[in-house]
């Protein structure tokens, strides 16, 4: 899945995919780090990378992150030259949560038929929705989850024919 943001009036692109028990962050096509035991509780998400904990405390208002990594300060905002949603990058049959979070709605039934670009579920996570809409034409054929269920980052939730 891929995110951009602005950060020091720089777009930054950041490709998130989970591999095992490993995610994979690769930073603008350059910077690669395996990341592990990652947990997430309210505004604080810990993880282990190189061998090293991180804990990141973050919070969300409107477009802009702000983030508190080892005493620094960061404020992200989202990329506004881009004009996807949250969950366009998905492809194939299925829809996953971009990251951990509370399983707001879904707001489809198995056997729906529904079209490219429509929400076909809705994720909570620091306290910002994230729209999830279906990456083509096609029957929903599973859903995996139920509303105020938590899921974890990358877990299909919705399954396409």
């Amino acid at each position: 899945m891929e995110y951009k943001f602005n950060f020091l009036e720089q777009v930054h692109k950041i490709n998130l995919e989970k591999t095992d028990d490993l995610f994979k962050v690769i930073i603008n096509d350059k910077q690669e780090y395996n990341i592990s035991d990652v947990e997430v509780e309210s505004n604080l998400i810990s993880f282990k990378a190189e061998d090293k904990i991180y804990n990141i405390y973050c919070y969300s208002d409107k477009d802009k992150t702000h983030l508190s990594i080892d005493g620094e300060n960061y404020i992200l905002e989202k990329d506004k030259t881009s004009k996807t949603k949250t969950g366009e990058q998905q492809k194939g049959n299925s829809v996953f949560s971009p990251m951990p979070g509370l399983l707001v709605k879904v707001p489809v039934s198995v056997g729906d038929e529904v079209k490219s670009g429509i929400t076909l579920a809705i994720v909570e996570a620091m306290k910002m929705q994230n729209e999830l809409p279906s990456p083509r034409d096609g029957i929903v054929k599973k859903i995996n989850g139920k509303e105020g269920e938590q899921v974890d980052a990358l877990q299909v939730i919705v399954e396409l024919e």
